[in-house]
């Protein structure tokens, strides 16, 4: 925020960070609000939408490009009504308007730029406009409106149209997949592999955590090594990469190379979380120590830059002093500065620092081309000597670091990001056999069940020391998904029943009894010109996917098969999607595994019941609900279950086997009954 501002628009009184960064501007920006459009039907003028996040670089660029220029300002304020939309605080805006600017121009991102006629219809849409062309597109949509209304009018009412066929939903259809079907699913993805590089052949390159966990998957239900080999480059390419931060852990957006190597500055919350599970459980299957250490060090950056001492911030800026990713790079003087010569030598070695940088305008990313091993070969040095110089460079890097301006924090707190986190600490806990991290777990799922869920209802944010905003359909699936994932690492019923009070919420607020379509936005809330449903799986799952799966899994746990019909019915919606871009519905995909192979039910009781489920973890796909209990539980899935002694009893769909007493057993049932079923 400025001091002594010439300017103050309606924005100064926002919870939101990216909000407030605009509250300065000459524009007289407001926030959206349920009244929008009857004002500017009173006002007769068209609506700007302009929509971005805290952490948008070139939504930094065109604020000061255009939204600082009194001239830019004057025209705006004249013209339109000018909104300004936080995605994150809004996802049900952002992804309306972002399909009217794919559908109008082929492509989208941010800043989302979208005008509107006074009734909400789209008629212009774009990205990141310089200032020379935004100043003639707002004469010209200024002109349009004036002089051609009726032309305006058609093109909006085309639009219109084409945003209704864009979210209707098919009819479900046949919701099972056979054996014939699921390998094509893997052959179809693995067209799009870069076996140079790991991920998609493609650039930009985005982690994409949900497809590595769909080849984990397919590996333990199929033993295909050529997943496994896949998903083991990917994962090692990505933390090598200029993409990972390995001063201060966590992971950047993507790469803007095909290398991993030039990051997207910012580093986001929910790319942590995810990658925190994937890389963890990842660590479980392989016992790869890198894997370990990745995880443990993007935990120690949540805690350590993102968490305020109860749940967890959204992100942090790709800028500081103006300049991307000026926090994280280093030129050689800066270097020369903070180390000594034998530390800069092994800097250059390890971290591929060059003099002239290795980067742009003489600056150097850190990255790594050489294994530690090689590292050693090349500066003929021991391990332990290797260890302490890594320990010392790494640290007065930081140390320097910290003397810079460092990147804005957004610090609003986001329910589903929140669940996602839940489920990291979860999974790191599980796979990692780390109580503390458990302990985390259960410190944030307490934080939000007394800050979050109030009144028998969910809220999406929590800002300034208050919860607002009614919760869409992702903050409900993956906080259930979290709270799955804690029952599962501690045995305790609280977070189970838990999760099942949001799985009905759920279903009494987003569900449609008649279709069985699940939408974005709950049943009472705001009206938008299209109310949209969420199926494709992209940087984040499909909340839908989401919710498919923690129904099949709840519906284990209490021995509801509706709701295990309810979350393999989904599929149905999605089904000829999946089979034609497996990628963008990997977590459909993990769903589909169940489905062909059926749907693994695993119940520990008795003494050791938890160190065999543990086991039974990292052996099965992740659509397996393992839980257990060492003494008599309440839950229907423990009813007449044995506790004196280890009893493990495994049912796979409708199948159910005489109870065995070690998971080694029990794992060799289920791989049998896998191939049987198949």
């Amino acid at each position: 925020m400025k001091a002594n501002p010439k300017h103050t628009n309606d924005l100064i009184h926002a919870g939101s960070p990216y909000l407030l960064q605009h509250a300065h501007n000459p524009v007289n920006w407001i926030e959206w609000h349920s009244e929008l459009w009857q004002q500017a039907q009173r006002e007769n003028k068209p609506v700007l939408i302009s929509v971005g996040y805290s952490a948008c670089h070139w939504c930094h660029v065109m604020e000061k490009e255009c939204f600082e220029d009194e001239k830019t300002a004057e025209l705006m304020n004249l013209f339109f009504i000018n909104v300004k939309v936080d995605r994150e605080e809004r996802p049900d805006i952002d992804m309306v308007y972002m399909d009217a600017c794919q559908l109008m121009t082929g492509r989208g991102g941010w800043p989302l730029n979208v005008f509107c006629l006074p009734d909400g219809s789209p008629i212009y849409a774009g990205t990141y406009f310089p200032i020379d062309k935004w100043q003639q597109i707002l004469l010209q949509i200024n002109s349009l409106w004036n002089h051609e209304r009726e032309k305006a009018l058609e093109y909006a009412g085309k639009v219109m149209n084409g945003l209704r066929g864009m979210n209707d939903v098919m009819a479900a259809g046949a919701s099972q997949f056979g054996k014939a079907e699921i390998p094509s699913l893997y052959e179809k993805l693995a067209e799009g592999f870069d076996w140079e590089e790991g991920g998609a052949n493609r650039v930009p390159k985005f982690p994409l955590p949900n497809q590595y966990e769909f080849l984990l998957d397919y590996y333990l239900q199929t033993g295909n090594e050529e997943a496994l080999d896949f998903t083991h480059l990917s994962l090692l390419k990505m933390g090598n990469g200029g993409i990972y931060d390995y001063l201060r852990g966590g992971f950047c957006r993507y790469s803007t190379d095909g290398k991993w190597f030039a990051p997207h500055f910012e580093k986001m919350l929910y790319d942590n979380a995810q990658l925190i599970s994937l890389y963890s459980r990842a660590y479980a299957i392989s016992d790869a120590p890198l894997y370990k250490e990745i995880a443990t060090e993007c935990i120690k950056f949540c805690l350590n830059e993102l968490h305020d001492g109860h749940a967890f911030y959204s992100a942090l800026d790709a800028d500081s002093e103006g300049v991307e990713g000026k926090f994280y790079v280093f030129s050689h003087a800066e270097l020369e500065q903070c180390l000594d010569a034998e530390e800069l030598e092994f800097s250059k070695t390890i971290f591929s620092f060059t003099e002239t940088g290795n980067w742009e305008h003489g600056y150097n990313i850190l990255h790594r081309n050489l294994a530690p091993l090689q590292v050693l070969e090349s500066l003929n040095i021991d391990v332990s000597s290797y260890t302490a110089l890594l320990r010392t460079v790494k640290q007065k890097l930081r140390d320097f670091q910290d003397l810079r301006p460092r990147p804005a924090l957004d610090n609003k707190i986001i329910a589903a990001w929140n669940g996602l986190m839940l489920k990291a600490l979860a999974d790191a806990g599980l796979y990692l056999k780390n109580s503390d991290y458990i302990q985390k777990a259960e410190q944030l799922a307490s934080w939000i069940q007394k800050n979050l869920w109030q009144n028998k209802s969910l809220y999406r944010i929590h800002s300034r020391g208050k919860a607002g905003i009614t919760a869409f359909l992702e903050d409900y699936a993956c906080i259930t998904e979290g709270l799955i994932a804690l029952y599962t690492a501690t045995g305790k019923e609280e977070y189970a029943n838990f999760a099942k009070t949001h799985n009905e919420q759920a279903i009494q607020k987003f569900r449609d009894p008649e279709t069985g379509t699940w939408y974005f936005t709950p049943e009472d809330g705001e009206s938008l010109i299209v109310r949209k449903t969420d199926l494709a799986d992209d940087v984040m799952n499909s909340s839908v996917s989401v919710m498919a799966h923690c129904l099949c899994k709840l519906g284990t746990i209490y021995q509801k098969p509706g709701f295990i019909a309810m979350g393999m019915d989904l599929m149905g919606f999605v089904k000829k999607q999946l089979a034609e871009y497996p990628g963008w519905y990997s977590n459909w995909g993990r769903l589909a595994l169940a489905s062909s192979g059926g749907f693994i039910q695993v119940s520990c009781t008795g003494p050791d019941s938890q160190h065999a489920a543990q086991k039974m973890c990292f052996a099965l796909p992740a659509h397996a609900q393992v839980s257990f209990t060492e003494t008599e539980s309440d839950l229907p899935q423990f009813t007449r279950k044995k506790t004196d002694t280890l009893h493990i009893y495994v049912c796979l769909g409708e199948t159910c086997l005489e109870p065995v007493h070690s998971a080694e057993q029990a794992i060799d049932m289920i791989q049998d009954l896998i191939s049987l079923h198949q």
